[in-house]
């Protein structure tokens, strides 16, 4: 019984593990697939993190949380059933890493949902833009100030 036991927790934790990084793959999936434009940058520049900031008290005291990277992925199709599949991979990707959506803003059928995780690694922050023949993720990665 215990062992079945410790066998059924390994593989949790093993699962647990695996489908915390789903983005992550599916950046890895896109990146060099041509129907989409892939960006990446290692760190942010000054002029991107003050854009980024939300809390201007924290970056006063020095607090604010340091860029650790970016990546971008655009559809950019006419293909209704990749448009469709794609975005359930993104939203699928999401659910499956936890990520809770702190905003939808919506104009017509362009549609931007804002999502966020915290970790103890830091704060993720991921954009999903879907606007008719283009749809767009972004995924910021923020490490806390030590």
């Amino acid at each position: 019984m215990k062992k079945n036991l410790s066998i059924m927790f390994v593989m949790l934790a093993f699962a647990t593990t695996i489908s915390a990084q789903q983005l992550e793959k599916l950046f890895d999936k896109y990146m060099e697939d041509e129907r989409f434009n892939y960006v990446y940058q290692k760190k942010a520049n000054m002029m991107d993190r003050l854009n980024d900031l939300t809390n201007i008290e924290a970056w006063e005291l020095g607090k604010s949380p340091i860029s650790t990277g970016r990546q971008m992925l655009t559809l950019n199709s006419t293909d209704k059933s990749l448009d469709e599949s794609f975005t359930r991979e993104v939203e699928n990707a999401l659910k499956a890493d936890k990520y809770e959506q702190v905003s939808i803003v919506r104009n017509g059928k362009n549609r931007v949902e804002t999502y966020e995780k915290n970790s103890d690694k830091g704060t993720s922050k991921v954009s999903f833009i879907k606007n008719p023949e283009n749809i767009m993720v972004t995924l910021n990665s923020y490490a806390p100030q030590k």
